[in-house]
């Protein structure tokens, strides 16, 4: 699948956008565009306190033609999107340490930068991207670590570009891009952007291994890239594929509008436009008005090449007549500057090989336009070599929002499983004081049944044991009437009730709660009598009542009934006989 990138140079009084496509077959362009601002004055950038400089954000007339875009659809929601912050926003320092590893250079760079920047280490970004490695003698003038003949040379120190941006102008400029809706996934540098260009419009394209295969011989020499937008130049110099150094300064085009309009006395809109008449060869006042202001903005470039020895050349190889350069830009289109420039800097224009058209979908004969007028937005599109400065780090780094939910749901299904371990770990702690517990008491009640029932032999199952055993006595204790008032007992009472000397055959007991009857044979009526006054005597008895007293039929025995009431102590519920 596809990964597409925009690449976006938002200038500040153009956007202009390009759209690449990176397969596995190669690069591919899917479209370009270009968006006017409109003028609003000398407004500053949204956010920006008094008296900041121009375009340091994206102001309001800015966000406008952004939004304009996101409405034609040629920016789209959740694309992939590169940008570069302008370079005077940017602290940009070259570094040199004397080791080659990346964690131990991503540890030392803040650090050994500290001290050149005005502020604090926790108010900027700092990022950085690998020059070249080589040895630590080497200096900016001498020859890279990629041997330009072939060779390589040994690794022992790292030079870097090392850029450091104040946090609060990122977040405001991110901030800013993310409410039009567009959220950059790379926050570069325009000086990187350019090399970018470079390697892969000049042949130095990161897919070509160089030190397995020579360069060309373009490249052997030092090329000078230069874009002059509306309010700033970039310059950068570029040997090998390899970033030398880079600089901003600001004047741009807008220098040479404000000439036209101060020499005539014309409004802005009208100055730019005689501006695209301008012919710097031609001898008229239109364009001497301008050759002035082209000769103070070439005048800050050779103080440029002269502070950083420019035209030195790698030791070893033989330094050109003339200095290659590039112009591009949109202030470079004006007539007549590039002969300017290499007439007063003895330098040579040269531009890109247009018999080989580094991607799909540009043709040759586009290679003469195209890249002039697009060079930073193709910089920020096309794939980098190595890996370049990006300030999405940190608490700007791309999906933030995303990574952060991420990190909420695992922290979130972090503490679920930690609380599931610890309640899992709870109830088995539970389970086993339980089941100590349980056991414990097992032994205790089998030590108790042992000594509650000593006969039984075979102990399988205390509890139904002990219920069964339980069941049994109690139907034993029911059956002889424990702990209630037994025939036996009530029998027992009644005969002691009974003098000693009268005889009595019971025939019959029974026993009906507290009433107590019985049928019994005795001698004579008068033995009725007295067995019924002993029976009140007893003091047992509530009432002693005597029935169906009746003589036998050999007259030698009385039949009689007795009925007695019992007191507290013998009532029951029970019926017995």
């Amino acid at each position: 699948m596809a990964q597409i990138i925009l690449g976006l140079d938002i200038g500040r009084y153009a956007i202009k956008g390009v759209r690449i496509a990176r397969t596995l077959r190669g690069l591919r362009l899917i479209d370009a565009f270009e968006q006017k601002v409109a003028r609003r004055g000398d407004e500053a950038a949204a956010g920006d306190p008094p008296g900041a400089p121009t375009g340091a954000l994206p102001n309001e007339a800015q966000l406008d033609a952004l939004r304009q875009l996101r409405a034609e659809g040629k920016i789209r929601a959740g694309e992939m999107t590169a940008v570069a912050l302008p370079g005077h926003l940017v602290s940009t320092r070259e570094l040199s340490l004397p080791f080659t590893d990346p964690k131990r250079l991503r540890q030392v760079v803040p650090f050994e930068i500290e001290g050149q920047l005005p502020f604090d280490l926790e108010e900027v970004v700092i990022d950085y991207q690998l020059l070249r490695q080589g040895p630590a003698s080497e200096g900016r003038g001498e020859a890279s670590s990629v041997d330009l003949r072939g060779g390589a040379a040994t690794e022992t120190a790292s030079h870097l570009l090392v850029s450091a941006v104040p946090r609060a102008a990122l977040r405001k400029y991110v901030a800013a891009l993310q409410s039009v809706g567009i959220d950059p996934a790379w926050v570069g540098v325009d000086a990187v952007a350019l090399q970018t260009f470079y390697q892969h419009f000049w042949g130095a394209s990161p897919a070509v291994d160089h030190r397995k295969q020579p360069l060309r011989e373009p490249l052997l020499r030092e090329h000078l890239l230069i874009d002059l937008g509306a309010s700033k130049t970039v310059l950068c110099a570029i040997r090998g594929g390899t970033l030398r150094w880079a600089r901003t300064f600001p004047i741009g085009s807008d220098f040479f509008t404000e000439a036209i309009q101060k020499e005539f006395d014309l409004s802005w809109e009208e100055a730019e436009r005689r501006k695209e008449e301008v012919d710097l060869t031609a001898q008229t006042p239109l364009a001497e008005a301008v050759q002035k202001a082209v000769g103070a903005w070439l005048m800050e470039i050779e103080k440029t090449l002269s502070l950083f020895a420019l035209a030195e050349q790698p030791a070893g190889t033989e330094a050109p007549a003339l200095l290659p350069f590039y112009i591009c830009g949109g202030g470079g289109q004006m007539k007549g500057l590039q002969a300017a420039m290499a007439q007063a800097l003895q330098m040579m224009p040269e531009g890109p090989d247009e018999r080989l058209p580094p991607i799909a979908g540009l043709a040759a004969e586009q290679l003469a336009t195209a890249p002039r007028l697009y060079a930073p937005a193709l910089g920020l599109a096309l794939p980098p070599q190595g890996t370049p400065i990006n300030f999405r780090q940190g608490e700007f780094v791309f999906g933030k929002e995303s990574i952060e939910r991420r990190h909420r749901w695992v922290s979130i299904g972090l503490v679920f499983l930690l609380l599931v371990g610890l309640m899992g770990g709870d109830f088995y702690f539970r389970y086993r004081q339980k089941e100590a517990r349980f056991e414990e008491l097992k032994r205790d009640l089998r030590a108790s049944f042992t000594q509650a029932f000593p006969q039984s032999k075979n102990v399988s199952n205390e509890v139904d044991q002990i219920r069964s055993a339980i069941g049994e006595r109690r139907r034993t204790g029911e059956f002889l009437g424990v702990g209630e008032q037994s025939p036996l007992e009530v029998l027992k009472e009644v005969t002691a009730g009974i003098p000693m000397e009268v005889r009595i055959d019971v025939t019959e007991l029974v026993i009906d709660g507290n009433k107590v009857r019985i049928e019994a044979q005795t001698d004579s009526y008068d033995s009725v009598d007295r067995i019924r006054g002993g029976l009140l005597k007893a003091g047992r008895y509530q009432e002693v009542s005597v029935s169906d007293a009746k003589i036998s039929a050999d007259q030698a025995r009385v039949s009689f009934r007795v009925q007695l009431t019992l007191g507290e102590r013998g009532k029951g519920d029970r019926k017995s006989s």
